[in-house]
């Protein structure tokens, strides 16, 4: 009498399966995440485009100015250039409604807008994990994620102003990867450090002039300036909004300022300094045409420190 025994895998073979499984894994894995993170894109950029109409209605309601890049304090005059602005502006318990400092908050684009855009999340990009910065968040209400920054050179300035609204940023995600909770910043921003003067864009498009006020400054970063797959999402003042390449020249170190705000990127998509003018960040200004103005007068410049 024969017994039949059912023939089971060998060692060898089951060792060849799991290896055909972890080759296929090592293939696969990279192109899901780079999949999770196009679509992550494509959301970014859809936000980007909804609070590109936001800007739109507001221009069309206020007389084609365009909205504070900060709040003032009204008991001192001082302008709050760099400085977190609350949004929105009532959640921290620590800044009671009608104080100095809540009504600089009011001013701040972030909540100026809001009304046009009824919806907070849109300020966070899916792509940039949210941080907190060193301060008090006891709240009385749900703070917003905030990844986008405006360009404050376009503060309280008329559309008229715009030289060229296709190739001007008038939004970006110019804190890196990285979304702020609760906290909303202008990147650049003017440095309006005296209440006596105005605070309005001077251009130096023909070259650094002495005495000019105020000058344009932009912020070191809470993150890498890849943020999509090294670059990030960029809203025109004309409206459109779309990725683009960032810190594309690693070796020599210098980017082409007429596309990339900084330069001497390092290898993980992190500048050490921004391209200006001798006043101003050379592609925020809002009189600056890329295709009709020559190079001559750019330099590069340090980032500094921002409060809160």
């Amino acid at each position: 009498m024969r017994t039949n025994f059912s023939k089971g895998f060998t060692l060898i073979e089951l060792l060849v399966v799991i290896a055909i499984i972890a080759t296929l894994a090592a293939i696969l894995f990279p192109v899901f995440a780079q999949a999770r993170e196009k679509a992550r894109q494509t959301a970014c950029t859809s936000q980007s485009k909804q609070l590109a109409t936001a800007f739109t209605m507001y221009l069309s309601d206020y007389d084609e100015t365009f909205p504070l890049g900060f709040g003032r304090d009204s008991s001192t005059g001082q302008w709050l250039w760099d400085r977190y602005h609350a949004v929105p502006p009532n959640w921290r318990t620590s800044v009671p409604p009608g104080s100095p400092l809540f009504q600089a908050y009011l001013m701040h684009w972030a909540n100026t807008i809001q009304p046009y855009l009824r919806s907070l999340q849109i300020y966070g990009c899916p792509s940039s994990p949210s941080r907190r910065l060193n301060t008090d968040y006891s709240a009385q209400t749900l703070p917003s994620v905030v990844s986008y920054t405006y360009n404050g050179l376009l503060h309280g300035l008329s559309m008229a102003s715009v030289a060229c609204p296709s190739s001007l940023p008038l939004m970006w995600e110019g804190r890196g990867r990285s979304g702020v909770e609760g906290f909303a910043l202008t990147n650049p921003a003017l440095r309006c450090d005296d209440p006596a003067r105005p605070c309005r864009y001077f251009s130096c498009l023909n070259g650094p002039v002495s005495g000019a006020y105020p000058t344009g400054a932009m912020f070191r970063l809470d993150g890498t300036m890849w943020v999509h797959s090294q670059g990030a999402v960029f809203v025109q003042a004309d409206g459109s909004a779309k990725w683009r390449r960032l810190g594309a020249q690693l070796a020599p170190a210098n980017t082409d300022p007429r596309i990339d705000p900084y330069t001497l990127y390092d290898t993980q998509g992190n500048p050490g300094q921004y391209w200006w003018d001798g006043c101003n960040p050379w592609l925020f200004r809002p009189d600056y045409e890329p295709h009709n103005t020559s190079l001559q007068h750019c330099t590069r410049q340090d980032c500094p420190e921002c409060g809160h």
